[in-house]
């Protein structure tokens, strides 16, 4: 199985969900696409560094050691020529973690017609570390309401997210409007669970 383990494209993490299975002394011609609408959203239209990290396993035996694994960087306009992606502060951001390790900005709130009620994140990841970002006893209007939120970003990058409560989560506790969301936030070693946690706070919303 050739797969993608991680990508980004200037400094953001985007995941082009692509794996492929090739038999034995066979040979394969494919092709990795990346969903761009968000980078777009944000201002990035030229791509000059595409970073990939590629893990090659043997697809019947996920327990054995991975026949290879790389990153490679793709310069469409030249190594001299990539730029790595700034996000500018906004006047509506709400930035509810930011350390020495990571920092987590809540970029706004949408009623999302697939996901449902939606929370905007970017987060940046300042470690050589891949960071998991979480979110445990999370409530919306005092009722527990879990946005099932779990997203890793590899070292020195950084990522759009959104966590998302569905419409049907909302009805359920008879919220017509969302007024309060409390999470407990946490960012921690995606490779080591043991380890300290590089942020772990309750953070209160008032969207």
């Amino acid at each position: 199985m050739f797969s993608v383990e991680s990508a980004s494209i200037n400094g953001v993490q985007c995941d082009p969900m692509f794996a492929s299975e090739v038999a034995a002394g066979k040979k394969a011609n494919e092709e990795i696409n990346f969903s761009t609408d968000t980078l777009e959203e944000n201002g990035i239209v030229e791509y000059t560094d595409i970073e990939l990290t590629f893990k090659v396993y043997d697809s019947n035996d996920w327990s054995a050691d991975p026949v290879g694994k790389e990153t490679i960087h793709v310069y469409p306009y030249g190594e001299e020529n990539a730029v790595a992606f700034v996000r500018e502060a906004q006047a509506t951001d709400n930035v509810i973690i930011d350390n020495d390790y990571v920092t987590v900005i809540v970029t706004g709130y949408e009623d999302d017609e697939i996901w449902g009620y939606t929370a905007n994140l970017f987060l940046l990841n300042k470690t050589d570390k891949t960071v998991m970002f979480s979110v445990d006893d999370a409530s919306v209007n005092g009722f527990m309401a879990d946005p099932f939120y779990a997203t890793s970003v590899s070292a020195g990058k950084c990522a759009f997210s959104s966590m998302a409560w569905s419409d049907t989560t909302l009805e359920e506790n008879g919220i017509t409007e969302v007024e309060e969301i409390e999470v407990l936030f946490r960012a921690y070693d995606a490779d080591d669970f043991m380890g300290e946690d590089f942020a772990n706070e309750v953070i209160t919303l008032n969207p």
